[in-house]
């Protein structure tokens, strides 16, 4: 074992975080595929033990950044709503229906994901059934995303040097560090954020990485009932980080002007039932599913500027359905 990561684990394993610099050392080391798995290992666990930083996390991210295949744009605005995952919550995939319908409401969106790792259905895996070429190479990518205004950033894909880690992360079989990266590594730097968090820690610790990294504006949420989205059971917690700095917002349904919808009413016990709940939103099937995919693409609009409002959001989420427009833009995405 060499000697940084006999360092790094004896200081994580005494509960001293790790430098920013030295984390992102240590991550280089393993994207290049010259760290040992037992030394991966002994470290990843270390950090979870002792419980991820901002520094960490912070280093991290820039490091997978520097490794990562890069979609290139004309786009000043570019929304990604891809959240951390571990949630639990067992619900269709609302976020990215919701990247469906905030494009075919005119914003720019680079949806970032992959398949499921602690949820029963991945981005990857509903786009796939429901016909959307996941894998395509990144010309291909930017090309559908300079044309169509939408394109899916297969994570296993465009970030090929996680290769060198995917092993040992499946032989832990745990979540670690590597868990918290994929909202914070967009490979085409999307400007804005909508980024779901599944407890109010993470949110914290991932709005504060946020800051550092920066984007133009992104909203951090979780809800209170538990979902790393934002939620019509009960109240949304936002962190709102952007150019007037880090702000805290509460959202309610009365907010969106909706009805209230549980958490139940939106479960999806795998991919093709969670892409035949997608169809039949964006075919203008009513019901709580409808209503959350709304209520999460107004939080986008006004995120991006495209609405001053939530109810204003919502009215504008509402008309793209029932026009059609998301559902084309679907089948945009598809070919």
């Amino acid at each position: 074992m060499s000697s940084r990561f006999v360092t790094a684990i004896a200081q994580a394993t005494s509960g001293t975080d790790l430098s920013e610099e030295q984390t992102s050392e240590l991550i280089d080391s393993m994207l290049d595929g010259e760290a040992e798995e037992d030394e991966v290992a002994a470290l990843l666990l270390a950090l979870k033990a002792k419980g991820e930083s901002v520094s960490e996390l912070v280093g991290a991210a820039r490091a997978l950044r520097r490794h990562m295949t890069q979609i290139p744009h004309s786009h000043e605005v570019l929304l990604d709503t891809c959240g951390t995952g571990g949630s639990s919550s067992g619900t269709f995939n609302i976020s990215t229906a919701v990247a469906i319908v905030a494009a075919a409401a005119g914003v720019a969106v680079a949806k970032h994901g992959n398949r499921k790792a602690t949820s029963l259905t991945g981005s990857a895996d509903v786009l796939e059934v429901l016909g959307v070429p996941i894998e395509s190479d990144a010309a291909s990518v930017a090309k559908r995303l300079e044309e169509n205004g939408i394109c899916f950033c297969f994570a296993a894909k465009l970030h090929p040097a996680m290769k060198h880690v995917v092993g040992v992360r499946r032989r832990l079989g745990v979540k670690t560090l590597f868990n918290l990266l994929g909202p914070l590594c967009n490979p085409a730097g999307a400007t804005h954020q909508l980024l779901g968090t599944p407890s109010s820690e993470t949110q914290s610790m991932v709005a504060d990485a946020i800051s550092q990294i920066g984007t133009t504006r992104s909203f951090i949420v979780h809800a209170l009932d538990g979902q790393d989205e934002v939620s019509l059971q009960g109240p949304t917690n936002v962190i709102d980080v952007g150019p007037l700095g880090v702000q805290r917002h509460q959202w309610t349904p009365a907010d969106f002007g909706l009805l209230p919808a549980g958490r139940d009413a939106l479960a999806a016990a795998d991919p093709t039932e969670s892409a035949g709940i997608i169809r039949r939103i964006l075919e203008g099937e009513p019901g709580p599913c409808r209503d959350t995919v709304i209520a999460g693409t107004a939080a986008a609009l006004v995120l991006v500027g495209k609405a001053t409002q939530l109810k204003a959001g919502c009215e504008i989420a509402a008309h793209t359905i029932d026009s059609g427009a998301a559902n084309q833009k679907l089948a945009s995405l598809r070919e």
